[in-house]
């Protein structure tokens, strides 16, 4: 497991030591989630697994907070609803607390790397 990191699978050596693992393994299947950068490393291995005859399958969730993730049969991504629903509460919370102490200035900052559609 990758974990949360900026790890990628990319080079052909990152490619065979997975193929490796999986062989060794016997791995009926590999689960990739996570963004742009996991998903482009599972298009990858799936592309070489599938022309060395590996058999194991890999399989990506796409799971982002931003919604930079779109495919028409896509409907939304895992956790931008969550985190959305989670910051207009958390905001709103701010926003009363703000009416009634009207001496302070609030500042938000959200998390992200582009302003996205939860920012916005």
């Amino acid at each position: 497991m990758l974990g949360r990191s900026s790890d990628k699978i990319r080079t052909p050596d990152d490619i065979a030591k997975t193929a490796a693992t999986c062989q060794k393994l016997a791995l009926d299947g590999l689960i990739l989630i996570g963004a742009t950068h996991t998903l482009t490393d599972g298009a990858l291995l799936a592309d070489n697994f599938l022309k060395s005859g590996i058999k194991t399958v890999v399989n990506c969730v796409p799971c982002t907070i931003d919604n930079n993730i779109h495919h028409k049969d896509l409907e939304i991504s895992v956790g931008f609803a969550t985190s959305s629903h989670t910051y207009s509460t958390l905001i709103s919370n701010l926003m009363i607390d703000a009416s009634s102490n009207t001496k302070y200035w609030y500042f938000i900052r959200l998390m992200g790397r582009d302003p996205s559609h939860l920012t916005l």
